[in-house]
């Protein structure tokens, strides 16, 4: 997916990089956004198709991925692109 000029990749590796701090996430975890597609990754494939998403602590600062492809703001499962 695109971010301006960026593309994060939807890849294993990102997958299992991302999960490392989704699966820590709060907001991940109040919204059980496990269980909704796409269900990690995110930046690179869209938000969640959760309902409603209740907004909590955001972890996605903290992630390499964010780093490494200099995003911008967070809570990339609840928000487009």
């Amino acid at each position: 997916m695109k971010m301006g000029t960026v593309t994060v990749e939807d890849t294993d590796e990102n997958r299992q990089i991302c999960m490392k701090y989704c699966g820590i996430c709060p907001n991940y975890k109040k919204n059980c956004l496990g269980s909704h597609q796409p269900d990690n990754l995110f930046c690179a494939r869209g938000r969640s198709n959760a309902a409603q998403i209740r907004e909590q602590r955001c972890f996605c600062l903290a992630c390499e991925i964010f780093a490494k492809n200099s995003l911008a703001l967070g809570h990339f499962c609840e928000r487009e692109k």
